[in-house]
């Protein structure tokens, strides 16, 4: 069998900078999304005597852990040939599916109170809502959280062999920094021309692709809705069922059907719910854990008024799209445009793409809308190193001018209020152009 190919994640250097904190590193993140091969990749080096792999995904391991409390420490002992307490170098400790055996946490916390900074301490599992909670509850001030998502559009352009990190590492950094400026983006637009046409047809495939990195390197094309029907019907009928107070599982199932048919609107519960057949406060319920699992997410308004920005109603993205298409019934391209659903389709897979690119900097930026009209809208406002970037979605290949209005309203309505905004982004189909010095219009091909 032809070996898997594992790639850089972007990621990786945030993972790879936790394994030399002290604190245990909890990696969280939606099923299937690489936790595993990245904490693996990372160990790589690390000679054999000095780590210790436990999964709790097997009902062997948890039994052997169940009639031995003192299991972890006598399987790192055996490894090592001699005492943890004599160890000059570091041992490291990964548990997988940590969440499928609870006393285990309190181990965990005997082991690090006792030995680290010698021991290092790897968590990860596919359930985020009981991990989270066995951590906030057991492991408290002795953790450090990343978040791991589905490929980015840059990750799935390096499997491809399209492209690497270096054309999006670039634009993302000059935007959250605020530092993009009309000759850097030139300069990028050229030197990455030559690949545009194969990263746009990427990009047209990855408006229903899943971005599960297995649909990359275990599943074949044309099985892909199988795939993900079954990845389903296992986020709802395996990892859902354990979680506390889910109740009606079968109305979890039509929330979040619902929330798929949504994406890029504002959520009212009260018609989402009804929609469902489910009272609004189990749909409220029933969203914030949709929203824990790392399926999804919303994104709220923006106000500078932080009270009046919670209470507003917010709006539905998902972290893959090809789970809104298996969600909404595997429609045909053509209906998709037809509907006007295209849309929503492509500005979900470039916000989801801009929060997996900023949820592990040392600082992340935060990510709003803003909508004073539905004629006045910005589909992404980034407030990072107090600096605010409107950013506007078109599925457009074409420019036009009426693309300028809702920047303009943006501006207008916070004139006066020292909102700092370096300058407003549009990102479309189209090429590289300034219609004016202040709004850069970057092609979609720029982030892969």
């Amino acid at each position: 069998m032809e070996k898997l190919k594992v790639i850089e994640r972007i990621y990786n250097p945030h993972l790879r900078k936790s394994m030399d904190s002290p604190l245990i590193t909890v990696l969280i993140g939606p099923r299937q999304s690489g936790k595993t091969t990245s904490i693996n990749t990372c160990l790589e080096g690390i000679s054999g005597n000095r780590k210790f792999y436990l999964n709790l995904d097997s009902l062997f391991e948890r039994d052997r852990v169940k009639k031995n409390e003192n299991y972890l420490l006598e399987q790192i002992e055996e490894t090592l040939g001699f005492g943890l307490s004599l160890l000059k170098e570091r041992f490291y400790l990964f548990i997988d599916e940590a969440q499928k055996l609870p006393l285990i946490f309190e181990s965990i916390k005997i082991l690090y109170d006792k030995y680290s900074p010698r021991l290092k301490i790897i968590i990860s599992g596919s359930s985020s809502l009981e991990l989270l909670d066995r951590t906030a509850e057991t492991l408290a001030g002795r953790v450090q959280i990343l978040r791991i998502y589905p490929f980015s559009i840059s990750e799935a352009s390096l499997y491809e062999e399209i492209g690497d990190f270096e054309c999006a590492k670039s634009l993302y950094n000059g935007i959250f920094s605020g530092s993009l400026t009309q000759n850097f983006l030139s300069k990028l637009s050229k030197e990455f021309k030559p690949g545009s046409k194969k990263k746009m047809l990427l990009v047209d495939k990855l408006i229903t692709r899943s971005l599960f990195p297995p649909t990359f390197s275990k599943i074949d094309e044309d099985t892909i809705p199988r795939w993900l029907i079954d990845y389903i019907d296992t986020y709802v009928e395996r990892d859902m069922r354990s979680v506390k107070d889910i109740g009606n599982i079968e109305g979890y199932r039509r929330v979040v059907a619902q929330l798929s048919s949504r994406v890029g609107n504002l959520l009212e519960y009260n018609r989402l719910g009804n929609d469902a057949g489910v009272n609004q406060i189990t749909t409220k319920k029933y969203v914030a854990i949709w929203q824990e699992s790392l399926i999804g997410f919303l994104l709220s308004p923006f106000f500078l008024n932080i009270s009046t920005r919670i209470k507003k109603a917010k709006k539905v993205y998902f972290f893959d799209n090809a789970l809104i298409w298996a969600l909404g019934g595997f429609k045909g391209r053509e209906i998709i445009k037809a509907s006007g659903e295209i849309g929503h389709y492509f500005e979900n897979l470039i916000i989801a793409d801009f929060i997996k690119w900023g949820i592990n900097l040392e600082k992340p930026p935060s990510f709003y809308f803003w909508q004073k009209s539905h004629a006045s809208e910005i589909d992404m406002v980034i407030s990072t190193g107090g600096i605010t970037i409107p950013v506007e979605i078109k599925y457009s290949t074409l420019w036009d001018n009426k693309y300028l209005h809702s920047i303009d309203m943006f501006k207008e309505k916070h004139k006066g209020k020292k909102l700092k905004i370096p300058f407003s982004l549009i990102i479309y189909r189209g090429e590289f152009m300034m219609p004016r010095k202040d709004v850069f219009c970057s092609p979609i091909w720029l982030f892969c």
